[in-house]
């Protein structure tokens, strides 16, 4: 649970426990795991200009549509600190960023509002994807999703960037 402010807002915070059970899937189906590293393009600023309030608004919605834009199956919830991640079995690489790409579209034009004041909220997304056989290769491939989100933010956010 993430609390905070005006609004608390329920989302699992993701453990190293929960990627390995989703490796150990991905490899039971001899498929790719892909992870995508969710960060909220200027949250700083909302939290500053608006309030922390309004980022914690922003927080909890941002993580509905990323929830509601997810399949069951796919594994969804918070990553150190204000970062969300998604955890998917099965996709190609291609699948992968074009599943990034529809979240980063759909958190763009949700009609965000703050005390009816409109929002422009937009996000970055790292995609990182590999068949990792240990918990070292699953933490290197974190990195590796971690490190996609920053060269996002750092080219000017609102991008997916993947890195091999």
């Amino acid at each position: 649970m993430v609390a905070g402010g005006a609004m608390d807002f329920e989302v699992q915070k993701l453990s190293n426990d929960d990627l390995a059970f989703e490796a150990d899937r991905a490899r039971r189906y001899e498929a790719h795991l892909s992870i995508l590293m969710v960060d909220i393009d200027g949250l700083g600023l909302i939290n500053e200009r608006l309030g922390k309030d309004a980022g914690d608004y922003v927080l909890g919605e941002v993580a509905n549509v990323l929830r509601s834009n997810t399949r069951k199956i796919d594994c969804f919830g918070s990553w150190e600190g204000k970062d969300f991640i998604l955890v998917s079995v099965d996709h190609n690489v291609f699948g992968s960023i074009a599943m990034a790409e529809k979240l980063k579209r759909v958190i763009a034009r949700h009609k965000f509002e703050w005390e009816g004041r409109p929002c422009k909220v937009t996000c970055s997304i790292g995609v990182a994807r590999g068949m990792p056989q240990n918990d070292t290769q699953i933490s290197q491939l974190v990195a590796t999703a971690k490190y996609a989100v920053a060269r996002a933010i750092s080219a000017g956010g609102n991008r997916v960037e993947y890195v091999d």
